[in-house]
Formats: C-alpha cells, sequence, structure tokens
C-alpha cells in the first residue's frame, strides 16, 4: 500500500471524533448539527482521481409504492485501476414531529474500475425507507424536500433533490 503496489479502496465504518468531547455524539446527528468529524462514515482515499458526475433521478416524486431509480456516471481518470465504494445517503429537509438525520446512509455498491473506464451506478430508493419513528410510537413518512447525496463525505459529493410524499 505505503509504494503504491495496492490501491486503498476502504472507507471508514465508523465517524471519527476531532476532540474527545465529540466522542459521545458520533451515533446520530440532526440535520441542524454543527457536528464536524475529523473523518466522518464513508471517508476514504485512493491513489486513482474518480469523477462522479451525471446524477439522475426516474422522478422528482417519491410517493409510497411508487420507487425511483437514482442512477450516477462514475470514471476512474487516475494511473491506477479502482475499487471505488458507492454511496448513497439521504437527507430530509424537515420533519413535524422531529428532527431529521444530517445525513443517513440508504444503499451502497462496490465497482470495479480500469483506467479511463466509465461505470453507470443505479439505486433504487423507496419511501418506505424514509418511515421513522415518531413521538406517539407510530411509524410514519413525513412529506418533505429530499436531499440525495452521492458520496458526501468526499470531494465528489453529488446531489440530487426530489419531493417525498
Amino acid at each position: 500500500v505505503l509504494y503504491g503496489n495496492v490501491n486503498p479502496s476502504g472507507r471508514l465504518p465508523y465517524t471519527y471524533p476531532a476532540t474527545e468531547a465529540q466522542a459521545s455524539t458520533t451515533i446520530w446527528q440532526p440535520s441542524f448539527s454543527d457536528y464536524n468529524p475529523q473523518w466522518a462514515f464513508g471517508y476514504g482515499l485512493g491513489y486513482s482521481e474518480v469523477v462522479y458526475s451525471n446524477i439522475t433521478v426516474s422522478s422528482t416524486d417519491l410517493r409510497v409504492g411508487q420507487p425511483i431509480t437514482v442512477s450516477i456516471s462514475i470514471t476512474n481518470q487516475g494511473p491506477y485501476a479502482q475499487k471505488e465504494p458507492v454511496l448513497l445517503f439521504t437527507n430530509q429537509e424537515y420533519r413535524f414531529d422531529m428532527a431529521p438525520e444530517h445525513l443517513r446512509l440508504r444503499d451502497f455498491d462496490k465497482i470495479d474500475l480500469a483506467v479511463g473506464e466509465t461505470r453507470h451506478v443505479s439505486f433504487t430508493l423507496r419511501a418506505e425507507q424514509l418511515a421513522f419513528w415518531d413521538s406517539e410510537n407510530k411509524k410514519r413518512i413525513e412529506p418533505s424536500p429530499l436531499n440525495i447525496s452521492i458520496n458526501p463525505y468526499t470531494q465528489q459529493n453529488t446531489t440530487a433533490q426530489v419531493m417525498l410524499d
């Protein structure tokens, strides 16, 4: 790894706090939080330059029983082959009963990219995945704008927005 014979492709499976005082708050962060960790969940580096582009959604409305497809193009512009984890996160802008998560992992894939290769990755996102338990212990889906982010903890953060109905 140190001499470039192997190209690392791992990502952090947890959030690493910047200070000891942050250690107890790494599990869940509301969307309005100023929390800024040293390295966030999903952070990682490789020796190649991977570029994310052309995020598309099959519909701008996400409804129960009507899943949407989120697609993105990924190109390896670096000098090495790369195994690239592709992470799809969501963030609801608001909820009536409780603060939504800052970012929540919804799906992932890991692809092999040869030098100069472009691959297209697609994910299926369902409104049912966004259900949460409210203060009355009822499972519900709260309509609001929904931000979809691909690899938000890298310089290649790519986003799209849909309306959750």
